[in-house]
């Protein structure tokens, strides 16, 4: 079909940030540091310090604090023993990551270990644009992300997706909430994130998060981005897991003949979500995000 959606080549912007991305992913067990960036890319620390938290909404440190500890609760839910998960991980002082575990994790490793049995998540359930929202956090960040006709269906799901924590509505919650609707309105919102994924996923969700406000790319665009060119159905699974979605930005990718694919939040507001960011987008008070 003959699509209104307009597949732009990527901004400067957004390939300097994915190929950060790449890098850091691929030697996350190294010592990176903004020089050492700034070289390998040509460009001034500050240069790429900017244009990365422009486009990812992170630093680079950031990101690779996130990567690092993103791989250390997969080893970790695999039930591989703590030090050899943190070795593994990039993490050489045991005692700083169990220090501050509660603040990175959301719980200690142990727990996190056993599937997350009591962990604290809160969660607000609220009006947006898009019908009723969930927004469900850890002490970490942002872990889930729902939509639809009911809170009583919206909760449900939470508690199907995390049955061994402990789940409960708090007011804090409603801060998240409350940015999230800002950030559809098109405000620049940073949230921070407590998610899970394989390392395909993750890299996926990356590439995500390079796309600029009012854009789209398709799925063999993303294969392309994450390296693995013929995995366009596993990028469209990876999309489909996205478990905070909206603030990673799925309904941005369409397929290769412009029709729209799938969305798990469902087509209309997928539909509705282009159709707002194309407008906003196309506004030069916003810009890329």
């Amino acid at each position: 079909m003959q699509s209104s959606i307009e597949v732009k080549a990527p901004t400067r912007k957004a390939e300097l940030a994915r190929a950060v991305c790449d890098y850091i992913r691929e030697n996350s067990t190294s010592r990176i540091t903004l020089k050492t960036l700034g070289a390998k890319f040509g460009v001034s620390p500050f240069h790429l310090q900017r244009t990365f938290t422009e486009v990812m909404g992170m630093s680079p440190r950031e990101y690779l604090e996130e990567f690092r500890l993103s791989n250390l609760r997969r080893h970790l839910a695999r039930g591989e023993p703590v030090i050899r998960a943190l070795r593994g991980t990039g993490y050489s002082a045991q005692s700083w990551l169990y220090q501050d575990s509660k603040r990175r994790l959301g719980m200690t490793p142990a727990t996190y270990r056993n599937g997350g049995e009591g962990a604290s998540i809160v969660f607000a359930t609220g009006r947006s644009s898009l019908g009723r929202l969930l927004v469900a956090t850890t002490d970490h960040g942002v872990c889930a992300v729902k939509a639809g006709r009911s809170d009583e269906d919206l909760v449900r799901a939470l508690r199907a997706e995390f049955p061994r924590a402990d789940i409960e509505r708090a007011p804090r919650a409603r801060r998240q909430l409350d940015a999230l609707n800002r950030h559809l309105s098109g405000q620049e919102v940073k949230f921070p994130l407590d998610i899970r994924g394989t390392d395909f996923q993750m890299s996926v969700w990356a590439a995500l998060r390079t796309i600029p406000l009012g854009e789209t790319r398709s799925y063999h665009d993303i294969a392309e981005m994450v390296g693995k060119p013929k995995a366009v159905r596993a990028v469209a699974n990876a999309c489909a897991s996205n478990p905070v979605p909206l603030i990673i930005p799925c309904h941005r990718v369409i397929r290769k003949d412009g029709s729209l694919g799938g969305y798990g939040l469902g087509i209309y507001r997928k539909k509705a979500l282009l159709s707002s960011e194309r407008a906003m987008g196309a506004d030069p008070k916003n810009g890329s995000r």
